[in-house]
């Protein structure tokens, strides 16, 4: 294991540097949030809401996520199975214009779709209390690497030793960090 990870670090110091912005204090770059809460009947996923008002922006400027246990496929329109093994990547849209290059970069040539589609919302934004700013179109999809692209991955990080699974996590975590480091 003490390998995997030297080739990990190793492999993400290829990773670019995230463009400096003078607007952010490099203090203000860091800070996370977490809200969590858990229960033994199902909810509705607006009840996340108001917990996470306090990290929808960490001072960054780069907004927060939400992770997720508990979903039922058929809320999803997937599968059981599609579900379970793939990975369900949301994208925050801030400017729309670039879901097509986002999609032409990022997504259509790295990963197999089983399904892909624009959040649901409300009809109008206004109609939520306390929300005064439209949120971003979420994108939604759900994937899995392309085999071939991730043994290119593997070879080219030298990380061949690496279970295929926590191989795809870490393709994962890359991918993302690229996304973000150049569309937000």
């Amino acid at each position: 294991m003490h390998k995997a990870i030297k080739q990990i670090i190793q492999s993400r110091s290829k990773l670019p540097l995230p463009p400096y912005n003078p607007k952010f204090k490099l203090e203000q770059e860091g800070g996370c949030g977490v809200t969590g809460f858990a229960c033994n009947i199902p909810v509705s996923g607006k009840h996340i809401f108001e917990p996470s008002i306090q990290m929808h922006n960490r001072g960054n400027g780069k907004g927060g996520g939400i992770a997720a246990v508990g979903l039922k496929a058929e809320d999803l329109g997937v599968s059981q199975e599609i579900l379970e093994n793939d990975y369900l990547y949301q994208i925050a849209l801030l400017d729309r214009e670039i879901q097509k290059q986002l999609e032409e970069e990022f997504i259509n040539p790295l990963f197999k779709i089983d399904k892909a589609e624009k959040v649901k919302t409300v009809d109008d934004y206004r109609d939520i209390p306390g929300l005064e700013v439209k949120p971003p179109d979420v994108v939604r999809y759900f994937v899995r690497v392309k085999p071939e692209i991730l043994k290119n991955f593997l070879e080219k990080n030298s990380l061949q030793d690496l279970d295929l699974r926590r191989a795809e996590d870490e393709f994962i975590y890359q991918t993302t960090y690229r996304i973000n480091n150049k569309f937000y």
